[in-house]
């Protein structure tokens, strides 16, 4: 048996993507009533209930996982097929759902959006900003950005950069309270933490592993928060160098112990492991890559070495 129409497949995945026919209907282009003809549509020729429907909500049931899953791999295939036919020869278009960090997102990725979009007008973007890890198979995403080490095996990576630390305060802060030349003199500060990471690593200058627990009066999971706190003197922080680079280059924070290294990370795009990259997603992440450079420009610690040392002898001449 053969499902009579590719629509009705189309239908089923948004339903359970969207969490509503409604919203089914909305991301097709189609009513509501035609998305509930062709859902029922596709049960009466499979014989089975694939979704429990209320008012409020739509559920799998047992049988719908299952064919769930055959319908995802089903359109991806699909697709992949007439992109391989019409590689080079057709303007990318669709639609393109890309989950990236809060923090890294609105700094690096949105002010990307408006050259991307000008650039490829017939492509619809959904750029979601989150730090909560999305399942992107599950949620219909094409492309994620991932900061720290992959946990799902089944997606595939491309390398956009790296998320190397600093510890930094402002002037005025070292002003007050000094600045330590060691990462044991942590201890004596006030550290401002992230998501509750209070223990603080590096390698020293002779290869060294040193591991310092710190405390201090405020935690949070915030980025802006923390930034926030940061300038207003409240204490010294260790951040990614993506987050503080251009406020380092222009001296509004200093950055500590520069021979003591913190570990780096990986940023990843990700997408799921399938054989051909749809020509939209390939484009957005050679874009990406092509503003961000071969070596990120929030990335530059030579830069920021020389602007210090360019303010140090401006200050003793």
């Amino acid at each position: 048996m053969l499902i009579e129409s590719i629509s009705d497949l189309m239908v089923f995945t948004q339903a359970v993507k969207g969490g509503s026919l409604s919203a089914a209907g909305r991301e097709l282009g189609i009513s509501l009533a035609v998305a509930s003809k062709r859902l029922q549509r596709l049960e009466e020729q499979l014989g089975v209930r694939l979704l429990n429907r209320s008012t409020r909500q739509l559920s799998l049931t047992e049988q719908g996982a299952e064919y769930y899953e055959y319908c995802v791999r089903i359109l991806a295939e699909l697709e992949e097929g007439e992109e391989l036919v019409t590689r080079g020869s057709k303007e990318p278009k669709g639609n393109l759902k890309v989950t990236v960090p809060s923090a890294f997102g609105r700094l690096h990725v949105a002010p990307l959006v408006a050259e991307f979009l000008a650039r490829y007008p017939a492509i619809k973007l959904t750029l979601h900003l989150s730090d909560s890890l999305v399942d992107i198979i599950d949620q219909g995403y094409d492309l994620a950005v991932r900061i720290g080490e992959l946990k799902d095996s089944s997606l595939v990576a491309k390398s956009i950069g790296l998320d190397r630390r600093v510890v930094v305060a402002t002037p005025s802060y070292l002003v007050r309270f000094g600045a330590p030349r060691t990462p044991l003199e942590l201890t004596g500060h006030n550290a401002l933490l992230f998501a509750g990471k209070d223990h603080w690593e590096f390698t020293g200058p002779n290869g060294e592993d040193v591991n310092v627990k710190v405390s201090g009066n405020l935690e949070t999971n915030n980025c802006d928060a923390l930034r926030e706190a940061i300038f207003a003197d409240l204490g010294l922080a260790l951040r990614p160098l993506w987050d503080v680079w251009k406020d380092l280059h222009e001296g509004r924070l200093v950055r500590l112990l520069p021979t003591y290294i913190p570990p780096a990370y990986p940023i990843n795009a990700v997408y799921p492991s399938r054989r051909l990259m749809p020509k939209k997603t390939r484009i957005f992440i050679e874009h990406m890559l092509r503003r961000f450079g071969p070596v990120p420009y929030w990335d530059d610690l030579d830069g920021i070495a020389a602007a210090d040392a360019a303010r140090d002898v401006a200050r003793t001449s």
